[in-house]
């Protein structure tokens, strides 16, 4: 269901009910009509307004802490994978092939996760990153020892 569906149902919800709440006033007694009632029937509306504010206000706090979490992790990852890059540029030239293979490997994990048609959901299976193959091409350059 999307958006503008849900929207509609609950405005025709919402209208529905106050049409019913007029034509159900007609048929109350007055003593349900009167002031004391009145002022209770706000009372209870407020505690529920003040509840539904502080749920949302919840509800918000902790999708914000989500994203920030999440924010925290991907820039955690991308300063990862910078320092990978620049440790095999430093490495030398025998290094130019697994910096290839490192730039695809993230490319792909990029477009698998924030795919390019947001109509389609992100492929997280690690199984196909090819994460296997870049780990094999970093394990078979030589080791350097460097000296100053």
């Amino acid at each position: 269901m999307n958006d503008n569906a849900i929207g509609l149902l609950v405005l025709a919800a919402i209208f529905g009910a106050s049409l019913l709440g007029m034509l159900l006033r007609r048929a109350l007694s007055p003593h349900h009509l009167s002031s004391d009632t009145k002022d209770a029937v706000k009372l209870g509306m407020g505690l529920v307004g003040t509840m539904a504010a502080l749920i949302l206000g919840l509800l918000v706090a902790a999708a914000k802490s989500s994203y920030d979490t999440e924010k925290s992790e991907v820039i955690q990852m991308a300063a990862k994978i910078a320092f990978l890059d620049r440790v095999l540029a430093n490495y030398g030239a025998e290094s130019a092939d697994t910096r290839v293979l490192l730039r695809r490997t993230v490319e792909g994990a990029v477009s698998r996760m924030w795919p390019e048609e947001r109509s389609t959901h992100a492929q997280l299976d690690p199984t196909r990153s090819g994460t296997e193959e870049l780990y094999n091409a970093i394990q078979k350059l030589a080791q350097k020892t460097i000296c100053n």
